[in-house]
């Protein structure tokens, strides 16, 4: 099923390549990621000398590394298993990460290296994830040499990160797919006891309240594993003595059993249905822990000498089977987690015009959260382009659970933003995108020049994305020809209607825009990025440089892309 789903990706695979497109598919549904083009520019490496990392993401809002190695065997259909030794590189790639020499790092990996170490020094990272993607049948070679890698690491890190060493072949993608459309991906029959003291009932749900046995929930965990928090947003984080809540928990759970219950919040359940055998037995068709991914790991890592016969916890077991009232169950189980931020915004009025006005134009705008939305248009994309374009780039690359945190970025963002403003910021945000890739493409063809090795460089460098988008607002009175305040320049009501100009067509024309502004910025930094950043006042520093640029170029050759802005930009 997956795979025939992601030949259908031809952009993908044209832009990026049979293998790599295969290894950006994947991680977007594993990171539940809208935007895979804009995530294959971000976080590929596509390079000969990468370390051993082919995919590499410092997911700030997830708190969480990511990096992964990719194979894809074209046309395999009688290969056993994917190279061990594959997987074996992992243990190369998170040396690097953690302790190599950075002078010893190429420039174009060295930035994203230094920027996740200072985020563990920091103490921001709770998980590194070290995957191997293939397209092939998994095996316990691999699986041997992943635990290998993770310990190996969790022990360098001194046990306190949670390592998570995975193998995506064929078998755990086509979960990840099926998961795309039914967060209960475990769809065995589960036995289970005890006496239901009380249900509810609602017009698509049905709810139980009973305490179950610790043991019986220690046996699920050690047979499913992850998958039981299928519909989780988190799953089990370590119970070690950095997690200080979970180490409680075990601790309760070994030493203080018959106080569990009293002293636990208890977990939900989510079952496709709940059949009655008896008073005391049920049958759950289908399982995934909505709510208690924490108690449920914790129980389950106490050692198998530990009868837990009289832990008890409470549990909630709801039986539903329409996606969307699902959909909404999970959510609201799950609000304690950051990914969640802009849920809570999906009924603002702010939002609910700004779609309205998207629709106008023919363009879909979501409301909803990552991968399973067919628009690339969303609020969680948006958001962070719309305030670096006002000059808010250092609050754009803190992530974007920090916008919809913060009230004062949220208003800034959105508040009487209309959409064909919101259109313009996230065009420059995917025509920055293009450019990086094109400069990819022509470094691995070796048709660079000097200056666009640098500008990749730059962009290589995810604050400098933000920082670009903020000097670029800064500089729109150069390129408009009058006076302009950032927060309201837009597509003209013409230009932003799909149905007479796609997205791909915006980007080409605003190419010449980001291009000139781009080169100039790219000239204007002398030093180390980070370093560069470090200036007081640094914004209003580059931008003026930068305007003074183009305006000697303009007023001596004036650049006919430039022009024609004033054609297709208005003031919103």
């Amino acid at each position: 099923m997956h795979s025939e789903a992601f030949q259908k990706e031809k952009a993908l695979i044209t832009k990026f390549g049979e293998g790599n497109a295969h290894l950006i598919w994947v991680m977007s549904i594993y990171l539940d990621h809208p935007d895979k083009l804009t995530l294959g520019s971000e976080s590929l490496t596509d390079q000969s000398d990468d370390k051993k990392i082919d995919f590499i993401r410092l997911d700030r809002d997830n708190r969480k590394i990511v990096f992964a190695q990719g194979y894809y065997a074209s046309g395999a259909k009688n290969i056993d298993s994917a190279p061990g030794n594959k997987a074996s590189d992992l243990n190369t790639a998170s040396a690097w990460l953690i302790s190599g020499d950075l002078n010893n790092i190429p420039e174009t990996l060295r930035s994203i290296i230094s920027d996740c170490r200072i985020a563990l020094e920091n103490d921001e990272i709770d998980e590194i994830d070290l995957l191997y993607v293939h397209n092939l049948p998994e095996s316990k070679n691999v699986n041997n040499e992943l635990n290998t890698v993770s310990s190996h690491l969790e022990k360098t890190l001194m046990n306190r990160i949670k390592i998570n060493g995975k193998e995506f072949g064929i078998s755990n993608i086509e979960k990840l797919y099926i998961k795309l459309n039914s967060p209960i991906i475990i769809e065995d029959d589960i036995e289970c006891s005890g006496k239901i003291e009380f249900t509810e009932c609602g017009p698509l749900w049905k709810a139980s309240i009973l305490s179950i046995q610790g043991n019986w929930l220690r046996e699920l965990f050690k047979k499913y594993g992850e998958d039981l928090f299928s519909a989780n947003y988190r799953g089990f984080l370590g119970a070690n003595k950095r997690r200080k809540i979970n180490s409680a928990i075990k601790t309760t759970a070994e030493k203080k059993s018959d106080n569990f219950w009293v002293f636990n919040n208890g977990i939900t359940i989510l079952t496709n249905n709940l059949e009655v055998i008896n008073d005391v037995n049920y049958k759950l068709k289908g399982i995934s822990i909505i709510n208690g991914a924490q108690t449920t790991g914790v129980i389950g890592s106490v050692d198998v000498s530990i009868d837990l016969d009289k832990l008890k916890v409470l549990a909630r077991i709801i039986e539903c089977s329409d996606i969307d009232t699902i959909s909404e169950i999970v959510k609201f189980n799950n609000t304690q987690n950051s990914i969640t931020t802009w849920d809570k915004y999906s009924n603002d009025e702010q939002q609910k015009r700004i779609q309205k006005e998207f629709n106008a134009l023919s363009h879909s705008y979501s409301l909803k959260r990552g991968f399973n939305s067919e628009s690339l248009l969303g609020i969680e994309v948006v958001a962070q382009p719309i305030i670096a374009l006002e000059g808010f780039f250092v609050e754009a690359n803190s992530g974007k659970n920090d916008v919809f945190e913060n009230e004062k970025l949220y208003h800034i963002a959105f508040f009487e933003k209309k959409a064909r403003h919101i259109l313009y910021a996230y065009i420059i945000s995917k025509t920055i995108d293009e450019i990086r890739n094109s400069l990819k493409e022509k470094k691995s063809t070796g048709k660079i020049i000097k200056i666009e090795e640098n500008q990749l460089l730059l962009l290589r460098n995810l604050r400098f994305k933000y920082f670009l988008i903020s000097v670029i607002g800064k500089c729109s009175d150069i390129f408009l020809g009058q006076n302009a305040n950032a927060e309201q320049i837009a597509f003209n009501s013409h230009y932003s209607n799909s149905s007479f100009m796609s997205i791909e067509q915006l980007i080409t024309e605003l190419t010449p825009l980001v291009t000139i502004v781009l080169s100039y910025t790219s000239a204007t930094i002398d030093k180390e990025f980070s370093e560069y950043l470090d200036q007081n006042d640094i914004l209003n520093h580059t931008a003026n440089k930068v305007k003074n640029l183009i305006h000697t170029q303009e007023t001596v050759n004036p650049t006919p892309g430039l022009a024609k802005l004033k054609t297709i930009l208005s003031f919103s």
